[in-house]
C-alpha cells in the first residue's frame, strides 16, 4: 500500500501498511510532530469498540504531545 495523507485545519497524518517481524501494522505518522505509532489488527479493532466520547475525552484541552 502506498502512503496516504489525511489532513484538515487541525491535523496532518500519513498512513501506510508496513510489514513488521510479526505481521502487518498500520503506521500513522505526524509529519509536523515527527511522531508515529504502529498498530496491529487487534489494536485497530479495539478502536472500533470505543464510543465517540472516548476520543472526545482524549482530545479535550489538548493538542497532543509537544513537538
Amino acid at each position: 500500500m502506498t502512503a496516504q495523507r489525511l489532513s484538515n485545519e487541525f491535523a496532518d497524518v500519513v498512513v501506510r501498511v508496513v510489514t513488521a517481524g510479526n505481521g502487518e501494522r498500520l503506521e500513522i505518522r505526524s509529519p509536523r510532530r515527527g511522531t508515529f505509532v504502529r498498530l496491529d489488527p487487534v489494536e485497530l479493532e479495539a478502536l472500533t469498540w470505543q464510543p465517540t466520547e472516548v476520543f472526545t475525552r482524549m482530545l479535550e484541552g489538548s493538542i497532543g504531545p509537544a513537538a
